[in-house]
């Protein structure tokens, strides 16, 4: 256990030294959030505010094919609102002219079944690190501890080995955690081989993990310094569980693939959550028209990215649905909706509470994708798509590993998949359930 203290150590000031070596623009970006979030009424942190969103509009006009007619513009507020479909349609003229020689793309289905693919420069890069550091540490994390991560692996790119070492990164598939063994062979595993840890995943996975705990499961010798769940709705139930069973708080983030870390709960059993508006201008648009809320009114969430210079995204429309409120003079979210899913079995019998629709993220030529189970054993993809889906076979058979190879499995091909009244999309239906077994996923203030 020394050894691994000291080599948590090790990755800590190998981190800052290399940043140190490299221009010192971590640290800066991570000051800043910082900054920002520590003094978000003062007159310096607007104006960085200010400053960073006049930045990346004017750049945006100069760079982009998409913006080069707004040079005109008065205020923010002059832009029109994009969402998936627009990037879709136009993803080349939102592609900055500039020369980014170090950036990434990043893939997301999102809460529409859309699939979509985003560049990211080295500096945006960057600056969601440090986003990621910062509202991690407010949860309990420390760099260079474990970090567990519960996710759809398979719908994901795995990190490479080097990342995993650096960050002390485990990844584990929720999938491999359908039993009460699999959970309890994992706390073990877990309490010996590390000191200390961190949770970081699905809240559906930490649904499972309260559920399958055993009642006389001894905690002793299991230290979790922060939990977070992300991606789906916390069920203040599992919150409770887990805070009592493990001895932290377990907290709920809002972030998505294409952006990053936009918000999440403090510390203390707190509902709202806290808004990084040090990377992101955010707004709340009514349902019916692109007027802003009034405080306490369920609206569309909308972001402009004050950092993402290769692929300007401004006032793109996540969406999600939420709510603004003020806690002691900030504004915050009080309510986050999010996507829509229904709990699914497999062919065996056994519950798919986790998202499987996420694997179209390696589809990228499939407009919307929506699954539906007719009955037991019986499956049906409503699909948008233009053309032809020439890995249509593909595509069944990576879902009969999750699905069961004896699925029967069948593809319809739809012009439009209707959205629910609030804007969202079922992206699971199970129509031989009723609405009580349905993950609603919402981010909600109870």
């Amino acid at each position: 256990m020394r050894l691994l203290s000291l080599f948590n150590g090790v990755r800590n000031s190998s981190f800052w030294t290399l940043d140190t070596l490299t221009g010192g623009v971590k640290r800066k970006f991570l000051s800043e959030i910082e900054f920002v979030l520590s003094n978000p009424n003062s007159v310096d942190a607007d104006n960085y505010k200010s400053k960073k969103l006049s930045n990346i509009l004017q750049h945006a006009i100069k760079t982009t094919n998409y913006y080069k007619d707004f040079e005109d513009y008065n205020d923010i507020f002059d832009f029109t609102i994009i969402d998936k479909n627009t990037l879709r349609d136009n993803y080349d003229a939102f592609v900055s002219k500039s020369d980014y020689k170090q950036k990434r793309t990043v893939t997301t289905s999102g809460s529409t079944g859309t699939p979509l693919k985003i560049v990211q420069d080295a500096l945006k890069i960057q600056r969601n690190q440090m986003d990621t550091l910062y509202f991690s540490s407010l949860a309990g994390y420390r760099m260079g501890i474990a970090l567990y991560y519960f996710r759809f692996w398979e719908a994901f790119k795995q990190p490479k080995w080097s990342q995993k070492l650096m960050h002390n990164l485990i990844p584990v598939d929720v999938f491999s955690l359908s039993k009460k063994e699999d959970i309890v062979g994992l706390l073990h595993t877990i309490k010996t081989k590390h000191k200390r840890v961190s949770f970081l995943g699905y809240a559906s996975a930490f649904d499972t993990l309260v559920e399958f705990l055993p009642d006389n499961f001894s905690t002793k010798g299991l230290s979790i310094q922060s939990a977070i769940a992300i991606s789906e709705s916390l069920n203040p139930l599992t919150k409770k569980k887990f805070t009592q069973n493990f001895s932290v708080e377990l907290l709920s983030r809002y972030s998505n693939i294409e952006n990053g870390i936009i918000a999440q709960q403090p510390l203390g059993n707190h509902d709202h959550y806290i808004i990084n508006e040090a990377s992101y201008f955010v707004e709340i648009l009514k349902l019916n028209s692109d007027h802003s809320v009034s405080i306490d009114e369920v609206g569309r969430i909308v972001i402009t990215d004050l950092f993402n210079y290769a692929m300007p995204l401004i006032r793109y429309d996540t969406g999600d649905l939420g709510a603004f409120s003020i806690q002691e003079g900030q504004k915050v979210f009080s309510t986050i909706y999010g996507r829509q899913i229904d709990v699914l079995t497999d062919t065996s019998g056994r519950l798919i509470t986790h998202n499987l629709v996420l694997i179209v993220n390696k589809y990228l030529e499939i407009k919307q994708c929506q699954l539906i189970q007719k009955k037991e054993g019986k499956y049906q993809f409503k699909i948008n798509i233009k053309g032809t889906f020439y890995r249509e076979k593909e595509f069944v058979e990576e879902f009969k590993k999750y699905l069961g190879a004896d699925a029967d499995i069948a593809v319809v091909y739809v012009d439009e998949i209707p959205l629910l009244a609030s804007g969202k999309m079922r992206m699971m239906v199970n129509e031989m359930l009723s609405s009580q077994y349905r993950i609603g996923n919402i981010y909600e203030k109870k």
